[in-house]
């Protein structure tokens, strides 16, 4: 049997008693509480005895039945706009159990992007350094070579140079990649920094593309680096950094997706 914290037991007593001042408010009993909310009569119980805890589905019903917040009679709630670790967790599970399957898919797939994301981050910060740097600073190091087949732009658009690649040097192991580029501009921040080099799978089908993925999008002959979102059959070039407005992709425009970001 698992262990139960002085904080669990805590919260099952702070519940209990908020619980029970409820049903003498509004003047209702147990049996109300399980004939109006569908919850089953031993549950119930537990709750007035202080012996357990709802789910957050049956929280979220008791909540709306008595007009009251779930931070008025649960602990897990106690300051719910400070971004806390169990305060998010609470929010998201509570919200992720009213979706329907298809939009929990998109939460799935948009934490997995972002899981990814801050594992690049933490990881792959390579530094890019001279390839013909000979200094004796270097020599008991282990660098990494990568061709750049030139710069994407996180702003207004660059062209992608496949001819003449540059050949340059890392500190860290990049990820396993099909091409590299280099990033111009701040609008991915704090993702991508300006100058910083990142790593690129290519696609082959755009039905590989999930919304919310970092692809490099090519929109009238030119490359960009952002954050693809699929609204039906249209779509959005979204910048991190908010001082950049999103570029919507138009039916006459010619737009490819050249690759998702490697994280």
């Amino acid at each position: 049997m698992a262990r139960r914290s002085p904080q669990d037991k805590e919260n099952k007593l702070f519940f209990s008693a908020k619980f029970n001042e409820l049903l003498s408010l509004h003047n209702k009993k147990q049996v109300d509480i399980h004939r109006d909310l569908n919850i089953p009569k031993s549950t119930i119980t537990g709750y007035v005895k202080g012996t357990s805890l709802p789910t957050m589905g049956n929280l979220q019903k008791i909540a709306d039945y008595f007009g009251v917040l779930k931070s008025d009679i649960d602990l897990r709630f106690k300051n719910k706009d400070d971004l806390t670790d169990d305060g998010l967790e609470f929010h998201l599970l509570s919200n992720f159990s009213k979706l329907e399957t298809t939009r929990q898919q998109k939460v799935v797939d948009f934490s997995s992007n972002q899981l990814k994301q801050q594992i690049y981050e933490k990881n792959h910060t390579a530094k890019i350094l001279p390839i013909n740097e000979t200094s004796s600073d270097y020599d008991d190091k282990v660098y990494y070579t990568d061709d750049l087949l030139g710069a994407v732009s996180a702003g207004t658009g660059e062209w992608l140079d496949e001819v003449s690649p540059e050949r340059v040097r890392l500190s860290t192991k990049p990820p396993k990649h099909d091409f590299s580029l280099r990033v111009n501009g701040n609008s991915m921040e704090p993702l991508f920094d300006d100058g910083q080099i990142i790593f690129i799978n290519k696609i082959d089908e755009p039905s590989q593309v999930l919304s919310n993925q970092i692809v490099i999008a090519e929109l009238n002959g030119e490359a960009y680096v952002k954050k693809i979102v699929l609204e039906g059959n249209s779509c959005r070039l979204v910048s991190l950094n908010k001082d950049y407005a999103d570029i919507l992709v138009k039916p006459s425009d010619e737009f490819y997706i050249r690759g998702v970001v490697v994280f």
